[in-house]
């Protein structure tokens, strides 16, 4: 069988997206991999780095088109994206999957342009879909995590159970995306998550599970990559890379034993030790994410963190120290906030000598459980149909104010993060780790390019906020403009 995979973002952001900041298409490449493995021919059309338009598809005569769904920017991609396969090839099927669906199943379906709903990991299900709209195989009412609609009644299939044993799965299908037109190469190598904080989709989605790779099939999708694709520099995309340690250092320990030389970051909770630090440096770990979200302890106890204002500052300055250059994560305007909250956050980041950090307005996204904290208290009004999530999410994202900190107080600290982005990596790197600017003398083509695409993102995050202010204006001009979403031009996952 015939199956496309599509990723879609908004069209007015497209081109955006290709000259910002892109990841690959992990999600798909695994289900891809999976239905090859089974017999099926699979495309992948991934539209953050591919040109190409519904209607180059039509020759190829797809059997079933397959949408990769998170509740970000690109939801309205996918809206338009199915419209247009449908009027195109009206006989096909389309089946939306990911975040988004899983959690909203009943709202997606509720849509012409959807015919199936993959709820949960899709490696199983749409091979499962595929095999019953190729083969007749299994009744639709037997395939685990699949929603579907018959004569106008929606009906939803008892969950799948979660994928415990990820070395049973085929390698991502990278041979399908052009690898290198991507901003850096993303791999994955665990699902789920232990932990519960109340902002993330986890909690819902994953109800405490979680998966890993092995350290040593790890290594040999690196060396794959190295080999195929002369990856340099890996990028491990998931919640948290060093939650399991024993891994962690079993996959440290045989990149320094085989010699490999490769450099890597990743997103951790802010709870690593001093020796485990260390151990990544050696391996080769050169970069870092960690989601301290607030310096209130009253906000990380709110948001279910688990952690305290001391462990992760502990942290931050162990990875400055191993030269690591270190990411932090805020996330601010959350319900309860307060001044004195928002005021401990900034107090932190000072104690941190203004590191690098993203800055993120709280968003409630479906799935979380701020999200129905929220509902509960009264403070959204959740969107009835698929099509009002475009306007809800850009609004929460820029302009609704959950908290009870002054809106101007977060406006003016907000345009201090964009105006000093760049300046305050560099001034951070030159106090912390002077020794880094060798690479000018050392490696001048790396630290050119290096220094080139941080100027270039500073300049991206404040083209980001202007299109996103002119949308919102349209947003106020007319309730059924087409407009992009998101938070930043780089937005987590999780």
């Amino acid at each position: 069988m015939r199956i496309l995979l599509v990723t879609a973002p908004n069209p007015n952001y497209s081109a955006y997206y290709a000259k910002a900041y892109t990841n690959l298409p992990k999600g798909l490449l695994y289900i891809a991999s999976y239905l090859e493995q089974n017999g099926h021919e699979v495309k992948i059309y991934d539209g953050f780095v591919d040109d190409r338009k519904p209607e180059d598809f039509i020759d190829w005569k797809p059997q079933l088109v397959g949408f990769s769904v998170i509740t970000g920017p690109n939801l309205e991609g996918a809206i338009l994206q199915s419209k247009r396969f449908r009027e195109l090839l009206p006989e096909v099927p389309i089946a939306w999957g990911n975040v988004h669906v899983s959690v909203l199943p009943k709202q997606t379906l509720s849509e012409p342009y959807v015919d199936y709903a993959v709820i949960g990991a899709g490696e199983h299900t749409m091979l499962e879909l595929a095999n019953h709209l190729e083969k007749g195989e299994r009744r639709l009412e037997d395939i685990k995590g699949l929603a579907f609609k018959r004569n106008g009644e929606m009906i939803i299939n008892e969950p799948r159970p979660f994928v415990h044993d990820l070395e049973a799965m085929p390698d991502p299908a990278w041979h399908l995306v052009p690898v290198k037109k991507y901003s850096l190469i993303g791999i994955n190598t665990s699902r789920g998550c232990a932990h519960h904080c109340a902002f993330c989709y986890n909690k819902s989605y994953n109800k405490g599970y979680y998966a890993f790779l092995s350290a040593e099939r790890i290594v040999s999708q690196i060396e794959f990559l190295r080999k195929t694709y002369d990856a340099k520099y890996i990028r491990f995309d998931e919640d948290n890379f060093t939650f399991n340690r024993k891994r962690l250092r079993d996959f440290c320990n045989l990149l320094i034993e085989r010699k490999i030389k490769i450099s890597w970051n990743c997103d951790s909770r802010a709870d690593l030790s001093e020796a485990d630090v260390a151990l990544m440096a050696k391996a080769g770990c050169v970069a870092i994410g960690l989601g301290l979200e607030s310096g209130s302890q009253r906000g990380l106890d709110f948001m279910q963190k688990d952690i305290t204002v001391p462990e992760m500052e502990r942290t931050f300055w162990s990875l400055v120290k191993h030269h690591i250059r270190t990411s932090v994560y805020i996330i601010y305007g959350y319900p309860t906030e307060t001044v004195d909250d928002f005021q401990a956050t900034h107090e932190m980041l000072k104690r941190l000598d203004n590191p690098y950090y993203m800055y993120n307005r709280f968003v409630p996204f479906p799935g979380s459980a701020l999200y129905d904290y929220c509902v509960r208290e009264g403070l959204i009004t959740p969107p009835e149909r698929l099509e009002d999530w475009p306007e809800y999410l850009i609004e929460y994202a820029n302009k609704i104010n959950l908290s009870s900190v002054p809106t101007e107080m977060m406006t003016e600290a907000a345009a201090n993060w964009r105006a000093t982005y760049a300046a305050q990596r560099v001034k951070f790197t030159l106090k912390h780790n002077p020794a880094y600017f060798l690479t000018a003398f050392k490696n001048p083509v790396k630290f050119a390019r290096e220094v080139g695409e941080l100027i270039k993102f500073h300049g991206q995050v404040n083209k980001f906020y202007k299109t996103v202010q002119q949308k919102l204006l349209g947003f106020a001009g007319s309730k059924d403009s087409h407009l992009p979403v998101g938070i930043s031009p780089k937005p987590r996952i999780s």
